[in-house]
């Protein structure tokens, strides 16, 4: 990892553990921290995985592909707005499990939340590097591409993920799913997102009317769902 990567990791992980930069963290955090980014330059193996295949139809059912169903209702309405050929991305995103080991050895439960912190960070920031690479390629076609969207998250199960696994090799990223559609090593992220001539709206949040969700991503737009709804 560079150094930039490594101070945006620094900076990220610090948010999340609640310090913001007005603060001066003490000895104890700091010591932590920088011990959890020396292992993790060591140990992390960021890597991932994407493919795109094309949407054969959608229903009640969902969005059919050729690894199979994508059963989440409100993905299937932002699916169903988009105009043009439409396909969607699967990825995996992993850090490996070197630096989860590492946190999970330590005796102190402080150093074993800054170690997962850490990890976390590191693992969202992973997959956002491989968004931006795909949603690069896909804009020069001439495409335009959603946010990525997780099993488990909205109305889409955590058996979606077997639909992902299905969609790719995840093996040749050392990354598995267990029998309860658990992705090992922990570190690692499943999504998709649809792109296609023309995508009016990034997020299946849209369609949600669930306000106070803590993982929405935008409030739902009146003057939009309306023009979605009489397109």
């Amino acid at each position: 990892m560079n150094k930039g990567i490594l101070e945006r990791l620094r900076s990220s992980t610090l948010r999340k553990l609640s310090y913001d930069a007005s603060e001066a963290p003490d000895r104890k955090i700091i010591g932590a921290l920088d011990e959890a980014l020396l292992v993790a330059e060591k140990v992390a193996k960021p890597r991932g995985i994407y493919r795109t295949l094309p949407v054969l139809e959608t229903s009640k059912y969902g969005v059919k592909t050729e690894a199979g169903n994508i059963h989440s209702a409100m993905f299937t309405r932002l699916v169903n707005i988009c105009r043009g050929d439409r396909s969607i991305v699967f990825m995996i995103a992993t850090i490996g499990e070197g630096l989860e080991i590492t946190g999970r050895s330590s005796e102190s439960l402080f150093h074993q939340l800054v170690f997962d912190t850490v990890g976390s960070e590191l693992t969202e920031m992973t997959a956002d590097m491989m968004e931006t690479d795909w949603r690069g390629k896909l804009n020069s076609a001439g495409l335009q591409c959603c946010s990525r969207f997780s099993p488990g998250y909205c109305d889409w199960p955590l058996e979606g993920q077997d639909v992902i696994f299905k969609a790719l090799d995840a093996g040749l990223i050392d990354v598995h799913l267990s029998p309860q559609f658990v992705i090992v090593p922990g570190k690692s992220i499943s999504a998709i997102a649809v792109a296609a001539e023309e995508v009016p709206i990034s997020s299946p949040c849209v369609f949600c009317a669930k306000k106070d969700c803590p993982w929405r991503r935008l409030p739902e737009d009146k003057m939009l769902m309306d023009r979605i709804k009489a397109a």
